[in-house]
């Protein structure tokens, strides 16, 4: 009787010295939303949707893009599977896929590049969480479409509750031609960005620029004044209707 209960603790011992605590989610995709870290270089920000991620590290001082790189997204039996589709700094990794381990504990992620983000925000509360791709214009309130938004060129915004990351770059040559991002707000109809980085315009870095927004047959139309000036009427489509 000794010897059962015994062996019946070792188990139970080892059982509980071999446990390892579930991590803790906040959503289905536990990746969704903006992460970043602070580092000698300046700031980095990272933004995942369900299916593309964005990363911009910047010196907001010195109004200068350090890095833009970014692309696909999915979580493949708990792993990271991350496919570059631009790099503005090296263009070869371009079309490179990579597997990753992946912890997320309360506000932290650890990823097995040897990273630690903080997180930012969860996907919410801005209205215009998800990847969009510029697809056509308006003129005099009727859209016209471009006939092929997606490919080679594409021109891309990825939101996360908080933070937008825009993108220009080819597909075919794997050029990046393009970037601007920094903090956005959705409220009574208005769209509002406090650029962070740009390359097109580097002076327009820290302005703050107010737009009108609506949802148009699932379609977001963006109208406004360009940070340069002149009139801005666009229409954005969610990139998942394009890949279809």
């Amino acid at each position: 009787m000794k010897k059962s209960i015994t062996a019946i603790i070792g188990i139970a011992a080892l059982f509980l010295f071999s446990f390892k605590p579930v991590p803790y989610y906040q959503n289905d995709n536990p990746l969704k939303g903006a992460w970043g870290y602070h580092s000698p270089e300046g700031e980095t920000v990272m933004i995942c949707t369900d299916h593309v991620f964005a990363i911009a590290t910047y010196d907001f001082a010195g109004k200068k893009l350090i890095r833009s790189t970014g692309g696909s997204l999915k979580l493949v039996k708990g792993h990271l599977v991350r496919k570059i589709e631009w790099d503005s700094k090296d263009s070869t990794e371009v079309g490179h896929e990579t597997e990753y381990d992946f912890q997320v504990t309360g506000n932290t992620l650890t990823i097995a590049d040897h990273s630690k983000w903080e997180r930012l925000d969860d996907g919410k509360p801005g209205a215009l969480e998800g990847a969009w791709v510029i697809t056509g214009n308006y003129n005099n309130d009727k859209v016209s479409k471009r006939p092929n938004p997606f490919y080679p060129r594409r021109t891309m915004k990825v939101l996360s509750g908080k933070y937008f990351h825009w993108i220009a770059y080819n597909v075919a040559t794997k050029q990046f031609l393009n970037a601007g991002g920094g903090k956005y707000t959705t409220e009574n109809g208005r769209y509002t960005e406090e650029i962070e980085f740009f390359t097109k315009t580097p002076e327009s870095i820290g302005k703050k620029l107010q737009f009108s927004y609506a949802f148009v047959d699932g379609d977001w139309r963006h109208k406004g004044e360009k940070s340069t000036g002149g009139p801005l009427d666009e229409c954005w489509s969610r990139r998942e209707t394009l890949e279809k």
